[in-house]
């Protein structure tokens, strides 16, 4: 409900109650994340091993929006990987590079791909830049929990699609 407690990766005991559940006991939570606006804080994961943060060379991502994703990761403890997507846009990648320098810096790893949502069809160069994707990304996220934060447009979907092709998540040009 929209008064719990409750967050995505909380770890719960709960019982059977016919065809459904109730939960009995949150178990501890080794951190949690969470987002501020002016106005009020919210929390909305717990207990992760890593957040991967996509941006894209077009259009041009907020630096405002990754930083705060950033400091929330930090103040709890948890890894951060960004991910630049869309780097087939030539001038645009070489810009978005030039934004994320800063990030690169102060120690944050910023991995590069070029994922394309094209159903199931793709041609050749498409599938270069898939299968890099999941060598990239597969065996880096293959262990524990990430949550994948970006803003629409990023290729979210299209990557959880990649990396779990039975999760069929709806994706949109």
């Amino acid at each position: 409900g929209k008064k719990s407690e409750l967050v995505v990766g909380d770890r719960v005991r709960w019982q059977r109650a016919g065809d459904e559940g109730v939960i009995e006991q949150v178990e501890p939570r080794r951190n949690l994340l969470f987002r501020q606006d002016e106005w009020r804080t919210k929390s909305f994961a717990a207990n992760l091993d890593r957040l991967l943060v996509l941006v894209v060379a077009e259009p041009v991502f907020s630096e405002s929006q990754l930083a705060r994703a950033l400091i929330s990761a930090e103040q709890a403890g948890i890894e951060v990987l960004i991910l630049l997507n869309k780097v087939d846009l030539i001038e645009s990648a070489a810009a978005a590079r030039e934004r994320l320098l800063p990030y690169r810096a102060m120690g944050y790893e910023v991995l590069e791909v070029a994922l394309k949502a094209r159903g199931h069809t793709a041609d050749a160069l498409d599938c270069d830049l898939i299968d890099q994707a999941r060598a990239l990304l597969g065996e880096r996220l293959g262990q524990g929990a990430t949550l994948v934060l970006g803003p629409s447009g990023t290729g979210k979907s299209t990557l959880v699609n990649l990396l779990v092709p039975q999760a069929a998540a709806l994706t949109a040009e």
